[in-house]
């Protein structure tokens, strides 16, 4: 349970005037023009928001007569009264709501500010009362306030910006928002080799939008989705840039390709993505399983595409949600496959990888989970892309004596690998993700399909099929041209969650709000993927994947199931 927020205290002075001086020009409350906040109350919005003043420094207090200290986000105003003030209940604890117009509703007072039925200062929050209970933990009347509301230690500067933004919470626009639109972004190739996939996501997205739309809206707000070409000079960065400039509350479908300083920009703005796409090291995105039964969402291929997924756990200050995992959650998919098979039970698995940010995260990944498992610490090669040596891998397969190859790199450099192992006279499996596929010509060899077991973070069998002909027939029903499916299918998987978190967030439509929303998602159905849950300490909405091995007797190989879905923890 989170302790109460530091503008608990709001609740206890609003309404009341013991004769002490307002704080700063705006007391909490009173109607006025918020579209565009005043620096001060820019100010105090960082600290509701985020428990962290605009130059960095967070808010401490402490709880329970001191047993528990707080700082920084866990005491943010919105963790608890939330993002636009409505006031939550969580374990039993009222947050009360600090939006005018809903704390008046939730006390039974009618009317607006001032001159609307209410008397002169009634509802304005005082500096004396506030700054009581803020450091004193004591309301207006004298009273102690609940145990779990901090007593913080807050500069009066602070303290004045927070108050300021009280009088605005609730009624303030973020940006992309209008009374009547709230505008949407997409960082998409829409030039050179990549322009196709740039453009049936785009085309994609506009359609779920616009599908919408035609119901009404969301809050009786349009869907607009603005759109700059990421394969510029600039690149994916300055098309992003681009769109935070001119104003978007989130980006959705967005191309990402793990950028630190471009995920920096976007935690700092709090400006959520939703779903991005990752361009593969090869040109265009892959579709999928190979197989005509099974196109999947955009797997990717091993490398730069797959860098932008990051693994199941996050911290609350990562804005991007990503719906597939990232390498290191498929290698610990991998590992807990290969060590429930008893025969394979505290036998060592060879991680061989590319020497690059997405191999490092497959072999970390399979280190966990082995550690996790009380399992040995498999061994590891790394190599450049196309550059594998299957001399070395035979050399350590022998040297290990290992059971299984786990594999994360190109489609040739997996030939070299099963190579390698028929060289040194061993039969153990290679676990390979089916991005390692992508961008290959045709169909895998029959060595390649009867050798590997595949992982893939996508549906199989009836659903697949099921969530296959839904997104066919919506893109038909919306006139979309046929595209790359896997492209289309994980934007419209984009969409689809970000229609779902502006409804959850209310009509109020923040970034804060949306994040929150994103948060509580649990086991969703976004189409085309497995459910999604996303979580304050989970940003990958799916922590699993299906084991298969292709049919090497089948003329065009197709999957064939090697396990039922496996889940991993954060």
């Amino acid at each position: 349970m989170p302790a109460l927020g530091l503008c608990a205290v709001a609740a206890w002075a609003l309404g009341r005037d013991d004769g002490a001086p307002r704080a700063h020009a705006a007391a909490a409350g009173e109607v006025g023009s918020c579209e565009e906040l005043s620096p001060a109350a820019r100010r105090g919005k960082h600290i509701y928001q985020r428990g962290v003043t605009e130059d960095g420094r967070p808010i401490e207090g402490a709880i329970v007569g001191g047993a528990a200290a707080l700082s920084g986000r866990e005491a943010a105003c919105a963790g608890c009264h939330g993002p636009s003030g409505q006031g939550t209940t969580e374990g039993g604890v009222t947050a009360p709501p600090l939006a005018a117009e809903r704390r008046l509703a939730s006390s039974g007072e009618r009317g607006g500010g001032a001159g609307q039925g209410r008397r002169p200062g009634q509802g304005a929050m005082s500096a004396a009362a506030l700054v009581t209970a803020i450091r004193e933990g004591r309301g207006p009347a004298g009273p102690w306030l609940s145990p779990v509301m901090p007593r913080y230690r807050l500069e009066e500067a602070d303290l004045s910006d927070l108050v300021e933004y009280l009088g605005c919470v609730g009624r303030d626009l973020d940006p992309g928002v209008t009374a009547g639109s709230v505008a949407l972004g997409a960082a998409l190739p829409l030039t050179g080799p990549d322009a196709p996939v740039g453009a049936a996501a785009r085309d994609v997205l506009i359609a779920a939008f616009a599908d919408v739309n035609a119901q009404g809206g969301i809050y009786r707000r349009r869907i607009e989705l603005r759109v700059e070409d990421s394969a510029g000079p600039s690149g994916e960065a300055g098309a992003t840039a681009r769109l935070l400039d001119r104003g978007v509350l989130a980006l959705v479908g967005s191309a990402f390709d793990g950028d630190p300083a471009l995920r920096a920009r976007l935690s700092e703005e709090r400006a959520p993505l939703v779903g991005p796409l990752a361009l593969a090291g090869a040109p265009g995105l892959a579709d999928g399983a190979p197989a005509a039964s099974a196109p999947g969402l955009a797997d990717g291929a091993p490398g730069r595409a797959r860098e932008a997924a990051g693994g199941g756990a996050a911290g609350a200050d990562d804005v991007v949600f990503q719906v597939l995992p990232g390498p290191d959650v498929l290698a610990r998919v991998a590992v807990k496959h290969l060590a429930g098979a008893p025969a394979n039970a505290g036998s060592l698995a060879l991680v061989v990888h590319t020497r690059d940010r997405a191999g490092e995260a497959w072999a970390s990944g399979a280190r966990a989970e082995a550690a996790h498992r009380d399992l040995p610490a498999p061994p590891a090669l790394s190599f450049e892309p196309g550059r594998l040596s299957p001399r070395d891998v035979a050399g350590a397969v022998r040297a290990h004596g290992v059971r299984a190859v786990l594999f994360w790199g190109p489609g040739a450099d997996l030939a070299s690998a099963r190579a390698a192992l028929d060289d040194a006279g061993s039969a153990a499996p290679i676990y390979a993700s089916l991005g390692s596929l992508a961008g290959s010509a045709g169909a895998p060899s029959r060595e390649i399909a009867g050798r590997v077991l595949f992982l893939y973070p996508g549906s199989l069998g009836e659903r697949e099929r099921a969530s296959e002909d839904a997104l066919h027939a919506f893109l038909r029903r919306v006139g979309v041209a046929p595209g790359p499916l896997g492209v289309q299918a994980s934007a419209y998987v984009a969409a689809q969650i970000a229609i779902e978190a502006l409804k959850r967030a209310g009509a109020h439509a923040t970034r804060e709000g949306l994040i929150a929303a994103l948060e509580q998602l649990r086991d969703f159905d976004a189409g085309p993927a497995p459910p999604v849950t996303f979580a304050r300490n989970r940003r990958t909405g799916v922590l699993g994947a299906s084991v298969f091995r292709m049919d090497p007797a089948s003329d065009a190989p197709a999957p064939v199931p090697a396990s039922v879905w496996i889940e991993v923890v954060p």
